[in-house]
């Protein structure tokens, strides 16, 4: 039976199975595959332990109930002018809001400081003098009303819980005391890994200062995922020299325009929402960071030298306009060998040899799928090489078409045979990043 490829509205000429594996290539060309970043957060409302996805303003609205502004959510705004979607995680609850209204008991529904902005007004009803008008309000927004004779028929709302019996004592506003936001532990932020092993990242930080165990605990996290898992994302953290091309080791702040001073641990928020917004085919390298003035330690040409040489991530400011950018776009790796030289510091070239990974990983696993849900596997033949051999050039190709790679020539730099069992594939591919200036092998088993 005939096989191969096709193009859409292309008639074959003969009978066949042909296969079309450039939908992926495409997704990551076409710059909406990247931009999520996973953050830890202490904010002042929300479900904790919990991870969110915040694409908009409305969504931070709608799922947390906070206005983008609240002091809070710095790392948030820090986080989407970059970033496409930030997994925001609620490293800890903190202490509740509450007030006591004669027999009515009033609890905020989470704990943090934005509880202390909620009251409760108590009112007789105009249409019958039995009944009482509970209101909620959040500052001066009316949230919640209902009309009840007692206090047991009241329902808890988005905002706060309900306890008590009997009748009511009117207020004409009374607002929660108590509420406090959360302090994060080790086991806090230990509790934020673990959570985010089941979520779908580019690039993930650590906004802590001075704690070396957590910051190794995150290497290590880092490490298992890429090395072990073969998921190919980065972590940020500051003032830690990782020597790893996963990790990029932030140590520069910046002075915004407002006179909010984003020390390193808190700039890795920006650079973990630009790295993951960044495609194969950009560099953060001289990229504006959008509300800066100032970075907040000016550093001679010698200083910024020999400090990129430790791997580390930098911002320049620029007297001529007062901007601030991205010295260079590096991770922490300095331990070269053969083979991994100097081109792996390059988060550039990492981009391109991490989406190969993971597309390459999809691709395969989805054909899996599908053969299977069709009552086929994949087999291990001859038939299963040229399979594979497709999806593999049709996805390089696409690459090349479109500046990811170059010098591709899917007769030589694709090498696929059966492994020694005889039931997966040895795969040995070359790709040479437009930027590199000599290629990277990378081997896939398909077990």
């Amino acid at each position: 039976m005939n096989g191969g490829t096709f193009t859409p509205g292309v008639e074959k000429a003969r009978a066949g199975i042909y296969f079309n594996f450039r939908t992926t290539a495409m997704q990551r060309v076409g710059l909406g595959d990247r931009g999520t970043v996973a953050l830890p957060v202490l904010t002042s409302w929300g479900e904790a332990k919990k991870f969110i996805s915040i694409s908009s303003v409305e969504d931070l609205n709608k799922k947390i109930g906070l206005n983008v502004d609240d002091p809070s959510l710095l790392l948030y705004r820090e986080a989407m002018k970059k970033a496409k979607t930030v997994l925001l995680y609620r490293l800890a609850e903190g202490e509740k809001a509450r007030a006591t209204i004669g027999e009515l008991q009033v609890v905020a529904k989470y704990g943090g400081k934005k509880g202390n902005e909620i009251s409760i007004r108590i009112s007789e009803n105009v249409f019958d003098a039995d009944k009482r008008d509970v209101l909620t309000f959040v500052g001066t927004d009316e949230v919640d009303r209902q009309t009840v004779t007692t206090i047991e028929e009241l329902k808890n709302n988005n905002y706060v819980a309900f306890s008590g019996e009997g009748t009511f004592e009117t207020t004409a506003g009374t607002y929660l005391l108590g509420g406090v936001n959360g302090t994060a532990s080790n086991g806090d932020y230990t509790a934020f890994l673990e959570a985010a092993e089941n979520e779908y990242f580019d690039t993930i930080a650590l906004p802590v200062q001075d704690n070396e165990q957590l910051k190794a605990t995150f290497v290590a996290f880092i490490k298992r995922l890429r090395d072990r898992q073969g998921l190919k994302v980065q972590g940020v953290l500051a003032n830690y020299p990782g020597d790893y091309e996963g990790i990029i080791n932030v140590t520069d702040g910046v002075l915004l325009e407002d006179g909010t001073e984003i020390t390193p641990e808190l700039a890795t928020a920006w650079v973990a929402g630009a790295s993951a917004a960044a495609t194969f085919r950009q560099s953060l390298t001289f990229v504006q960071y959008e509300g800066a003035v100032d970075v907040l330690a000016r550093k001679e040409e010698d200083e910024i030298i020999n400090r990129m040489a430790k791997g580390e991530f930098l911002f320049t400011f620029d007297p001529r306009d007062k901007s601030v950018s991205v010295e260079k776009d590096i991770n922490s790796l300095t331990s070269f060998t053969s083979e991994k030289n100097q081109k792996f510091a390059k988060n550039k070239i990492l981009r391109v040899l991490d989406g190969i990974n993971n597309d390459l990983t999809h691709e395969i696993k989805t054909l899996i799928k599908n053969r299977k849900d069709a009552g086929n596997d994949i087999p291990a033949n001859n038939d299963g090489i040229q399979l594979i051999l497709t999806l593999c050039s049709q996805y390089f190709s696409t690459l090349a078409e479109n500046n990811g790679i170059e010098n591709f020539d899917p007769e030589t730099d694709i090498q696929i045979s059966l492994n020694e069992d005889r039931d997966g594939f040895l795969i040995n591919a070359a790709a040479q990043p437009v930027d590199a200036a000599e290629k990277f092998y990378f081997s896939v088993e398909v077990k």
